[in-house]
């Protein structure tokens, strides 16, 4: 397993672009690249290879990897974000891409999409949101380049404005999601492709519950959430616990700060 992180040398909350976001809830930046360090510390002592890409100062939601863009087999859909306040992060995204080897793929103007925040594989299926970050414009670019298999989900409640804020990938057979973060057609949706989708109560999914990364038979975890970790062991997990209450400010948890590569 192999991730790329950001570290929080500039994480703050200077605009307020999702409901989590409050100017005036200040980031302690100590306490941030503490809790940092110890996802990045857990990851490697868990044997994942953890590459970084240096921060930009004026780009505080950079930290968020996740949105950078969305991966497969060498080559990666580039994020084109919604709001200008991030816009300028696909450049710093796209040089490190270019300079790891990577092909990229550049959406064009109105094709919104902002990386593995909004995409995520269940086998060989794309479960890919829309609605508040992203457009279905974008998901035919998607299929046409990484995708062929794409399930489009409408995102409704804007608490969970990015996929991976309330659908989460567990195993071949398994995911745990929050019902109210999509529409009714998506739900039906998901429900027909999965096997064993697993609810999320309301207080797991504020508290992030779905945001999490899967490790071998480690459960990466905000911490925070009370239901789904003992539902997961009884499934044979080890949750693990990890608090990320700082950049919970900013609407975002453990795969917010992790982008699959």
């Amino acid at each position: 397993m192999k991730v790329l992180m950001c570290p929080p040398t500039y994480f703050s909350v200077d605009y307020e672009i999702n409901p989590w976001m409050d100017k005036t809830n200040k980031v302690d930046r100590k306490l941030a690249q503490k809790q940092w360090e110890d996802l990045f510390n857990t990851y490697k002592r868990f044997g994942v290879e953890v590459e970084t890409i240096e921060p930009v100062k004026g780009l505080p939601d950079m930290v968020f990897t996740a949105n950078g863009g969305l991966v497969k087999n060498g080559k990666v859909v580039l994020a084109n974000f919604r709001y200008p306040e991030r816009k300028l992060e696909s450049t710093y995204f796209g040089e490190w891409f270019k300079t790891a080897g990577f092909e990229v793929v550049k959406l064009s103007e109105g094709e919104y999409f902002e990386g593995q925040g909004e995409a995520l594989w269940f086998g060989d299926t794309l479960v890919a949101g829309w609605g508040f970050r992203a457009n279905l414009e974008a998901h035919k670019k998607l299929q046409e380049t990484i995708a062929p298999s794409l399930l489009p989900v409408k995102l409704v409640n804007p608490n969970f404005y990015h996929l991976d804020t309330c659908f989460f990938p567990i195993n071949d057979t398994t995911i745990a999601y929050f019902p109210d973060a999509f529409d009714h057609s998506s739900k039906k949706d998901l429900e027909d492709l999965i096997p064993n989708p697993i609810e999320v109560i309301e207080t797991d999914g504020r508290a992030f519950a779905c945001n999490s990364v899967v490790v071998g038979k480690n459960m990466l975890m905000p911490k925070g959430a009370a239901d789904l970790p003992r539902r997961l062991e009884r499934l044979g997990f080890e949750v693990i616990e990890i608090d990320i209450s700082e950049f919970k400010k900013s609407g975002g948890g453990i795969r917010c700060l992790t982008l699959d590569l």
